[in-house]
């Protein structure tokens, strides 16, 4: 079975691939978009990705974006068709990590407008409904909020042990 890693896009080749992947699934599979799903927030936005070891290629993509301070948007989410039953979750392992960035940046809030058919899966990961279903790309999405409360606890902890040793050693 393929391993993958997954990590913040490094490269622009990478990040070429990731654009590749959301093309796929946002442009040809599911067209919502009719050309292209890339716009104003790829250039500041922090991608991730799920990389094959075996090949190198990116599978799986996510962008996190600030929308304004410690307020960040998860968008893009896309999984090759090929890999979406892969047995490491990979959808699930990249939202999780995408929490863990943008709490490790500050993020108050991590918000996400969400496809109907995939609300379930956001809910299993702890993720809330915000108000009622809106129009978002001219279809319907529901606007979602992660609990982030657990990432900032852990974070905060890290950071203050951190600290403290700093402190202790110099």
């Amino acid at each position: 079975m393929n391993k993958i890693i997954f990590r913040i896009v490094e490269t622009e080749a990478e990040l070429q691939q990731c654009f590749a992947v959301r093309h796929s699934v946002f442009v040809e599979e599911q067209r919502i978009f009719f050309e292209t799903d890339q716009d104003e927030f790829d250039k500041n936005a922090i991608h991730i990705a799920a990389i094959d070891t075996n090949t190198g290629k990116v599978v799986s993509t996510v962008r996190c974006h600030e929308q304004e301070s410690g307020i960040w948007y998860g968008a893009r989410l896309a999984v090759a068709k090929e890999f979406r039953t892969h047995p490491s979750l990979i959808g699930v392992k990249l939202c999780k990590i995408a929490e863990k960035t943008v709490a490790d940046r500050g993020a108050k809030r991590f918000l996400a407008y969400i496809q109907p058919k995939n609300v379930r899966f956001f809910e299993r990961l702890n993720w809330q409904k915000v108000d009622q279903p809106v129009t978002h790309f001219g279809s319907i999405h529901q606007l979602m909020e992660a609990s982030l409360f657990g990432m900032k606890k852990k974070t905060e902890y890290y950071t203050t042990r951190k600290v403290q040793t700093t402190n202790v050693q110099g």
